[in-house]
């Protein structure tokens, strides 16, 4: 059912980290049982905003071909890619732009938000660049801490956070209608580095999606975890002990990683994080903004 013009949804389209769940080359434990059966499936972490048709994307990942059906199921039609705003330059949250080129949808001047060096990765990365030539997609410059409205009454502010930065910088993304608002960070190193403070971001806003990447750091066995710095759940919950029961059930964990038992429905990780107030984001949840 198309929702009255006033009123904006937001879909949650993908919770997974980059690699998505079942995770690509993964057959131990963790993944087997999602490979045998696909509907324990997440996709690769993703939100969107809808009014009426239209429709905005925060992040264009891999997935997006399931998550774009998604969107037309909720929707029971085709939904009008209005704009799509990108966190960063890993792979899990931009590379979906691809779908938009020539050789699948051929999309006419789809606007993509970038900040600086993300706007300048695309613009001299072919095949990026390429969807730029013919017009597939056209790069709109946005800044650290500075606004953009859409739909005249969505306000979306960009900011800055602590991440790998290899090719561009990171934001995550504060989104606030006149009704409500809504705090998206999929990736940040740590809340210790950002010079901005957490917990008065999440009384700040209504609905809240976090890092939830791992739930300890002893769950990755083959790499070095300091060259994935991420804030574990565990450490997360411990800094949020501050907040009082209303705030910790605005928090949604997304961009899980494979080896993190909270994306596993009946595991004891995920109990004790539901058990201390907080939420785990499933793919498909929507909410009123």
């Amino acid at each position: 059912m198309i929702q009255k013009l006033d009123e904006y949804k937001l879909l949650v389209l993908g919770t997974a980290q980059d690699g998505g769940y079942p995770h690509t080359g993964c057959s131990a434990n963790c993944c087997r049982s999602a490979w045998n059966d696909m509907s324990k499936k997440r996709m690769i972490s993703s939100i969107a905003i809808i009014n009426g048709l239209d429709c905005y994307l925060f992040d264009i990942t891999p997935d997006f071909k399931y998550q774009y059906q998604m969107i037309e199921n909720y929707l029971s039609d085709k939904p009008n890619i209005k704009g799509i705003f990108i966190t960063h330059a890993h792979t899990g949250h931009y590379s979906g732009i691809l779908d938009l080129g020539l050789e699948s949808m051929n999309t006419d001047m789809i606007p993509i938000y970038a900040m600086p060096k993300m706007k300048m990765f695309l613009e001299n990365n072919a095949p990026f660049s390429q969807l730029i030539e013919l017009q597939n997609i056209k790069i709109i410059g946005i800044e650290n801490d500075a606004s953009i409205f859409i739909e005249k009454k969505i306000k979306i502010l960009p900011i800055e956070v602590p991440h790998r930065n290899e090719f561009s910088e990171t934001v995550c993304y504060s989104i606030k209608s006149i009704k409500k608002s809504a705090l998206y960070i999929p990736d940040i190193d740590s809340w210790e580095q950002w010079d901005i403070d957490i917990i008065n971001m999440i009384k700040e806003h209504d609905l809240v999606f976090l890092d939830g990447t791992f739930y300890n750091k002893n769950e990755i066995k083959n790499r070095n975890i300091d060259k994935i710095p991420h804030p574990s759940i565990i450490d997360t919950m411990n800094k949020f002990s501050v907040l009082g029961k209303v705030d910790r059930k605005k928090v949604n964990f997304i961009h899980l990683n494979h080896t993190n038992n909270v994306i596993r429905e009946n595991s004891q990780e995920r109990k004790k994080v539901v058990d201390s107030g907080y939420n785990i984001a499933n793919d498909g949840m929507v909410y009123i903004i």
